[in-house]
């Protein structure tokens, strides 16, 4: 199984392909391979050109997170030491809404581990419609699918029955507070820096995507007319030739 021991969890990760390392990160409450909230669709054509490593972050999917708790410094730190680990800095680091925050995060924190970032459906802030959007990690409003579906994901790698439960407490937690950026945060990051959001997610809203725009020094925004928050899922076709545009400029 492809572990990695990195701080103080076992982290689940799998690489398809060849080249310089692009880091796959997914959505909170996401895994590897759940589709709408990760890179999945997209991994056969970024492993046409890149070493495409797909994580699980902590807590979710198989890896564990005996701090039982959880925030964007968190996650971050963790995918920092896995690069470095597996000697693949300084990588491509490509993330989705959560993962989004967390690569914007390493390019605030270790910059010196990343070629490039891209992030899909971030915010820097939670405003009233990232508030709204939140509401998703309140169980108490999750059909018996839903939760059946987040127990197959989640209770897994070793985690106990029910851990689904903690970690989405976790993210409740987490979300409540974070992240909690300015556009001066932002603008410490030196890295080439692509945005993505569709037109209609509440997270990756315009207001924030533009802000973002305008805060970090080398940044670029595609937003992607009429998509929701998972736009790397619905319009693949104008998500992945960008993103591999994008990255084949900064080699």
């Amino acid at each position: 199984m492809p572990y990695a021991n990195v701080n103080d969890i076992r982290l689940y990760f799998e690489e398809a392909g060849e080249g310089t390392p692009l880091i796959l990160m997914h959505g909170a409450s996401s895994s590897i391979d759940d589709p709408v909230f990760s890179w999945l669709d997209l991994v056969p054509l970024f492993s046409e050109r890149y070493r495409a490593i797909q994580v699980e972050h902590r807590g979710h999917g198989r890896t564990d997170n005996p701090a039982r708790r959880l925030d964007y410094h968190m996650i971050a730190a963790d995918i920092c030491a896995l690069i470095e680990q597996l000697g693949a800095g300084p990588a491509h680091i490509a993330g989705v809404s959560d993962g989004g925050i967390a690569a914007l995060t390493i390019g605030m924190t270790r910059p010196d581990l990343a070629r490039s970032l891209v992030a899909v459906g971030p915010n820097y802030y939670n405003d009233d419609l990232v508030r709204e959007a939140n509401q998703f990690a309140d169980i108490s409003t999750m059909s018996d699918r839903g939760a059946s579906a987040m127990a197959a994901r989640h209770d897994r790698g070793g985690k106990p029955e029910g851990w689904w439960k903690e970690l989405f407490a976790h993210l409740a937690e987490n979300l409540a507070v974070n992240p909690d950026y300015t556009t001066e945060d932002l603008a410490r990051i030196p890295n080439p820096v692509l945005l993505i959001a569709g037109e209609d997610d509440l997270w990756g809203n315009l207001g924030q995507m533009t802000d973002m725009r305008r805060a970090i020094p080398h940044a670029e925004l595609l937003i992607v007319n009429h998509a929701p928050h998972e736009v790397q899922h619905t319009h693949p076709w104008i998500v992945g030739p960008q993103v591999m545009d994008f990255l084949a400029r900064y080699p």
